[in-house]
């Protein structure tokens, strides 16, 4: 089951998640207003710790109970360790979707603050996630 389209492949949906997690900026405030802000913040976390977890949950059982834990220790640790693959695809599907009505009149407010400005890359017809996370990067690294 292919997750955004069959001419997609994997690396290009985790290439284009992982590139729509670095567009974020990282402000705490953005926690109270985004829902969407909420799941880069888990992702973030995914690929960062999920890896060292994964080799803790293989080697841990082993070292405390032995080689007759193996299946049970793989199992873990290939489960941890497809976290942040699932998270990545997941945010890559994500960035894709059209805003909802009121987050979108908000985003063409913004674009319309910043018009005197010449702003790379933002659409005001049909704005997705990915275009607010764009608004956003570009608005607080000028500031």
């Amino acid at each position: 089951m292919c997750l955004v389209g069959m001419k997609t492949n994997l690396y290009s949906l985790l290439r284009e998640g992982h590139a729509y997690i670095s567009l974020w900026p990282s402000r705490q405030e953005f926690l109270e207003y985004f829902a969407e802000y909420r799941a880069v913040v888990a992702c973030r976390f995914a690929v960062k710790y999920c890896p060292y977890l994964a080799m803790l949950a293989l080697i841990l059982p082993l070292l405390a109970m032995g080689i007759e834990q193996l299946n049970m220790a793989l199992f873990y640790s290939i489960l941890i360790a497809s976290m942040p693959i699932q998270a990545l695809a997941m945010v890559a599907k994500q960035s894709k979707k059209k805003l909802p009505l009121a987050l979108a009149s908000w985003y063409r407010q913004g674009v319309e603050k910043l018009n005197p400005k010449p702003v790379p890359n933002l659409t005001l017809n049909n704005p997705t996630f990915n275009d607010l996370a764009r608004l956003l990067n570009y608005s607080y690294n000028q500031a």
